[in-house]
């Protein structure tokens, strides 16, 4: 009974390592959205970078960066984080899951390039400070590292797949 309920619905395919991997991924993208990316200190302001905002630690201080200022981080991370979710639910296509997941690798090295080319040098011009890295800014390479590895998880299973198609 347990057994035709879990194939009816496909849940036995979650067990895969690349799935957990990639949820694992998909966990750390979330958490990105409650950490703190980086702090800039400085002579003129202090400001606190998010993924969606940055909040002026100075009381009654408003920021001169408005939300659409970090837009283009907010969508790579919303968009990888939503990919690296549906991409568990490919597992049948498991071509498409590779290019999916290096899709969503590539767009985290995009972010960590537009937010260290970019955003760092905005924020330090608007402060005259200097950057402090937070913990936020960790996860996005523990991201990176855990769809490395739900790739390999992915290429392996290919690989077996295909050797066994030609042993029949």
């Amino acid at each position: 009974m347990i057994n035709f309920a879990l194939q009816k619905y496909k849940i036995f395919m979650i067990q895969r390592k690349q799935s957990l991997f990639l949820l694992l991924a998909v966990a750390s993208l979330v958490g990105l959205a409650f950490l703190p990316i980086a702090s800039f200190i400085g002579e003129k302001d202090s400001l606190v970078m998010y993924v969606y905002k940055v909040v002026s630690l100075v009381p009654d201080s408003t920021t001169v960066f408005s939300s659409m200022f970090l837009l283009p981080l907010l969508a790579i991370v919303l968009i990888t984080a939503i990919t690296s979710f549906g991409t568990i639910f490919m597992y049948k296509n498991r071509i498409r899951q590779i290019r999916m997941v290096r899709l969503m690798v590539f767009l985290l090295v995009v972010a960590i390039g537009l937010f260290f080319l970019y955003y760092t040098s905005a924020m330090e011009e608007a402060t005259g400070g200097t950057i402090t890295p937070e913990l936020g800014i960790y996860l996005i390479p523990v991201s990176i590292l855990l769809l490395f590895l739900a790739l390999r998880g992915i290429i392996a299973d290919e690989r077996l797949i295909r050797s066994s198609e030609r042993l029949r």
